[in-house]
């Protein structure tokens, strides 16, 4: 049974790619994922991609999986896999921020219906060796991270509402200092959510969509909001909202552009989207790159101009592995010389060597 549901999933998944290729405009189909894993964690350092957690998509065709603790590596120079060391704590829906060659992951549970917990632990990518590091102030679920000078800053989310007995979206923001392994509270992002994304551009942190109520995938419950942090006089200002109907999308940076990949058309949650469009904070104005081969829900990262998409959701259900990449030609920054503290920002901006 499960060979023929995996058989019947490449059927569907190698039409829709032969459908589409003509429409690629620059994408290609490059790997495959090694683990059909869902809810991981990704980030890059030093021309490799690594997809710590989440949970085997084959193992929840009943409804639920346990977490994974594997660490997937993909060499982007060498076009190969490999596996590095297993991260202590199995979690799924984590979040990954890289602060010099160190990935620290933060939350994210232990099963898929367990609750969230405030693990931290960081990945050594010099040495393959995981450290505990101090845990999270605040337990939540959906929150976004963002690296500047050094610093990495947990956004958003949703907590546990005792009082009224469900979650609730919030916008507390807690930043934790790698050096010193010490958390602190910065300004609350005005528009409480979880679920958004969030990239840095020239210093500052520009949080999209995401949603206000974890009751169910209703489109009034769904955000459009775009806002900047600015973290030198720790304040946030309203920019305007994404013009474009969707939900759920991925973003990267590339330059100074964020680029939103993907997701769900919001005005139709059965239907993933192929578009890709960019923000220019620094004009406030959007812009279209070549659409993705396949409409699709997925999980992004850049390596020196390279966007790389690991896998995904498609319509009616149904994961890709498929990794496609698309050169944008960008110039990657070289951190020679950088101090420490700046690099964070660097990486997470995906501007590596």
């Amino acid at each position: 049974m499960f060979a023929k549901y995996r058989y019947l999933q490449w059927l569907i998944i190698l039409f829709l790619v032969g459908v589409s290729n003509s429409f690629a405009g620059g994408w290609e189909q490059i790997s495959e994922l090694p683990t059909w894993r869902r809810g991981m964690a990704a980030a890059a350092v030093n021309g490799k991609i690594y997809l710590t957690g989440g949970f085997d998509h084959h193992e929840n065709l009943g409804g639920g999986a346990p977490a994974l603790s594997t660490v997937d590596v993909y060499d982007t120079r060498t076009d190969t896999w490999q596996k590095a060391a297993s991260m202590p704590t199995a979690r799924i829906s984590a979040r990954a921020a890289v602060f010099s060659t160190d990935i620290y992951v933060f939350g994210g549970r232990e099963e898929m219906r367990g609750e969230y917990t405030k693990t931290v632990e960081m990945y050594d990518t010099r040495t393959d060796t995981w450290v505990k590091k101090r845990n999270m102030p605040t337990r939540r679920k959906g929150f976004v991270t963002a690296v500047v000078d050094g610093e990495i800053y947990i956004i958003g989310g949703s907590i546990h509402n005792n009082k009224l007995g469900k979650r609730e979206a919030i916008g507390l923001v807690e930043v934790y200092d790698p050096l010193t392994d010490r958390w602190e509270k910065r300004a609350n992002m005005p528009t409480e959510r979880g679920w958004a994304k969030a990239e840095v551009v020239d210093g500052k942190v520009y949080v999209l969509g995401g949603e206000v109520s974890f009751a169910g995938p209703l489109g009034d419950r769904l955000v459009d909001a775009i806002e900047e942090y600015n973290p030198k006089i720790n304040t946030w200002r309203k920019r305007p909202d994404i013009p474009m109907p969707k939900c759920w999308f991925e973003t990267v940076v590339v330059g100074n552009e964020i680029w939103t990949i993907g997701g769900y058309d919001r005005n139709n949650w059965s239907r993933r989207i192929d578009a890709v469009d960019i923000y220019n904070p620094t004009v406030n104005k959007w812009h279209k790159a070549p659409p993705i081969t396949i409409p699709k829900a997925t999980t992004a990262v850049v390596v020196n101009g390279t966007i790389y998409l690991l896998g995904g959701w498609l319509d009616n259900g149904i994961f890709s592995p498929i990794v496609e990449a698309y050169d944008t030609g960008f110039l990657a920054v070289n951190p020679k010389g950088k101090l420490p503290r700046r690099w964070g920002e660097l990486k997470k901006q995906g501007d590596e060597k």
